[in-house]
């Protein structure tokens, strides 16, 4: 008897109607895994960023260890300042005999023994471009680049394509700096240090212009740890700076110029320092104080909501731009009467 078996064709494939559904459902969980990965790199980035600040810091008290004082925060030539009321130090790091910021200092405590020796100290910035225009990776922060892009040579000392930084350190809570629109050294706004004096103490003024009193580090000369007498762990010593400019096509002036940052380790200036000033221009909306607040002599970060700073005392905390902002002002003085923790 033959027993005849008989095979079922089945179905090989989708349907189109199934096909939409999974292409759907996929589409759906990329939507919701997509945020997750860039938080998830983010936190990895703030993360290695946070470790640049702590090595930065650390560089620092070791150079306080072996100097018996801080370094200052940069060195120009007393005939580029002669009323104390002008320092213009990118003009000195380009044409004087020095111009030279904190960083250069520091050089060999974060392993860049070879770079350190290679400066020549009797020439000034421009004069050492073998050296300045170099990048020193711990310099950047991986949440803004790895190095200077196309769009930043605008912010860079002579226009240079590399030697840049995301990193400065802390002046004062004044405001020192002027915005001012001439040109020279290849940028279109030049940035003076025109209240030297508000880098000293408080003389009565409690308005927009009050001298609040300086910060860790001062031009030309050393400040101890026994200077900072708020406490090392209620003062800012670095942070992250601000890297803003003028859009493209817009001519620089007296107005807009707040809105130029300038870029470059080598080179003293706010290219390498910044203040926590709470009321950059009175009464005005736009230029807040505080930080993340788009002013070129402003702490910043492009880390969501705030910005990293490293203490006097080698910590490093986020701070959020929401701070209020009188407290702000508060860390960036030594000893300015501020006691209120950092958060």
């Amino acid at each position: 008897m033959a027993i005849v078996l008989l095979q079922r064709r089945g179905r090989i494939g989708f349907t189109l109607v199934e096909l939409l559904v999974v292409i759907a459902i996929i589409g759906i969980l990329i939507a919701l895994l997509l945020p997750a990965v860039q938080a998830a790199r983010e936190a990895a980035r703030r993360a290695q960023c946070m470790n640049h600040l702590k090595q930065l810091g650390l560089a620092v008290h070791n150079y306080v260890a072996t100097i018996r004082g801080f370094p200052p925060v940069f060195i120009i030539d007393s005939a580029y300042a002669p009323s104390n009321t002008q320092w213009d130090v990118w003009q000195q790091a380009e044409s004087g005999e020095h111009g030279t910021s904190w960083m250069l200092q520091i050089l060999p405590y974060i392993e860049q023994e070879n770079l350190f020796a290679a400066w020549d100290f009797t020439k000034n910035v421009k004069d050492n471009q073998a050296t300045a225009a170099r990048d020193v990776p711990g310099f950047y922060c991986a949440s803004r680049r790895n190095g200077i892009r196309p769009d930043d040579e605008a912010m860079m000392f002579l226009g240079w394509t590399a030697g840049g930084t995301d990193y400065g350190a802390c002046m004062s809570a004044a405001n020192l700096y002027w915005n001012q629109s001439t040109a020279y050294g290849g940028n279109a706004c030049g940035h003076k240090i025109i209240r030297h004096e508000r880098l000293m103490w408080n003389q009565g003024d409690n308005g927009p212009n009050r001298y609040p009193g300086p910060g860790i580090f001062l031009p030309n000369e050393s400040t101890r740890i026994a200077d900072i007498r708020d406490g090392t762990s209620n003062t800012l010593m670095l942070g992250e700076l601000q890297r803003v400019q003028i859009p493209l096509g817009e001519p620089a002036n007296f107005d807009n110029c707040g809105e130029m940052s300038h870029d470059g380790w080598a080179a003293g200036g706010v290219s390498t320092n910044f203040d926590t000033y709470s009321n950059i221009i009175p009464d005005d909306a736009e230029n807040p104080g505080g930080l993340n607040n788009g002013f070129f002599e402003s702490a910043g970060s492009e880390h969501p909501g705030g910005a990293q700073f490293c203490l006097g005392d080698g910590s490093v905390r986020l701070l959020s731009e929401n701070i209020d902002t009188l407290v702000y002002e508060s860390f960036g003085t030594r000893a300015g009467g501020g006691t209120v923790p950092i958060p």
